[in-house]
């Protein structure tokens, strides 16, 4: 029998917020602040302003090209889009999405091979078609990569000393794909990449959240520096301007009203079922389809693709306005 799935709206008392962020709300924008550079690989002269997404500040045309190039290779061999991702993500942790001629010992390229592990030839590895060919060979022969967070799958093919360092691009990389498209058009420093939120507390509290990707899953906390999942809501709320006090995935569930499958929308919440007590674990929505989380002891803070209406996830809630309950 399948399992009857909920979506419910946290309800507002009149609290009060201070908004952080006028106006709508965009998390993740490259904005052009100069002119489209002639490619290779050292800078251009265009520099596209990264918000809300990991460490990095801007990308140049440069970028943007090697960016497409790895989708381009990777639709032609017909990886599915988690494996772009997580090529994306790779390459740029690597090599923040450069073709470097240099690296640590023998290594080269965006995905950093090394010639004498096997990879090819210096020629080969900066040759970025190439190179993003032999990455997607190497990671479809892992087993069951499909099923693996970004960090372990980029892990299994790159052996890095810093396998948790992948995860604080993801966001990024989802961003690349999702503007690159179907058909993967170019991308340059015109292309808008990233997602929209509603103006408002809602918009407010999914920025904050999503620019805490790549810390550290630690349960019981709140931030800012690691988080649990229902952590990562409070924290996102409070810096949104709310008194947070609900603290556990079954109070912000306790606390909601209905919304209708399907309908969802940025700043709501997705429960899914741990046991048979009730929701155990909490998502942000970003759009219909994708959400940030803080996973599991060992994980970090990331994006991560849902299935709407796929019977996996027990309820949804779209805390609007958070209730100022009582504290305890």
């Amino acid at each position: 029998m399948r399992r009857r799935r909920w979506v419910r709206r946290l309800i507002g008392s009149g609290v009060a917020v201070t908004t952080l962020f006028a106006g709508t709300v965009v998390l993740l924008v490259l904005a052009s602040t100069g002119q489209p550079g002639t490619g290779g690989t050292g800078l251009s002269s265009c520099s596209a302003a990264v918000v809300g997404a990991g460490d990095v500040a801007e990308l140049n045309a440069d970028q943007l090209a090697n960016a497409t190039t790895i989708i381009q290779v990777g639709r032609s061999l017909q990886v599915p889009d988690r494996g772009l991702v997580v090529a994306l993500a790779t390459a740029m942790q690597e090599s923040t999405l450069r073709n470097l001629t240099y690296g640590d010992r023998d290594s080269v390229g965006l995905f950093q091979q090394r010639p004498s592990s096997g990879w090819g030839t210096v020629a080969e590895l900066t040759t970025p078609s190439v190179a993003a060919g032999k990455f997607f060979g190497a990671l479809l022969q892992v087993p069951g990569w499909q099923d693996l967070p970004v960090t372990e799958a980029a892990q299994r093919v790159q052996r890095s000393a810093f396998p948790l360092a992948y995860a604080k691009w993801e966001g990024l990389a989802t961003a690349i794909l999702q503007a690159a498209g179907v058909n993967v058009g170019p991308l340059d420093c015109t292309t808008p990449i990233g997602f929209s939120a509603p103006p408002g507390a809602a918009g407010d509290m999914v920025r904050v959240a999503l620019a805490q990707q790549g810390k550290p899953y630690v349960w019981g906390a709140t931030g800012p520096d690691a988080f649990d999942c229902s952590g990562l809501v409070v924290y996102a709320w409070r810096q949104a301007g709310y008194r947070a006090t609900v603290r556990t995935s079954e109070q912000m569930y306790a606390v909601s009203d209905p919304v209708a499958d399907g309908h969802e929308q940025p700043g709501d919440l997705l429960f899914s079922h741990f046991a048979a007590a009730g929701p155990g674990h909490v998502m942000i929505v970003v759009r219909v389809g994708l959400a940030v989380e803080a996973p599991r002891t060992g994980d970090v803070v990331k994006l991560m693709p849902y299935r709407a209406g796929g019977g996996e996830v027990i309820g949804r809630l779209r805390p609007e306005v958070l209730q100022a309950l009582p504290a305890g």
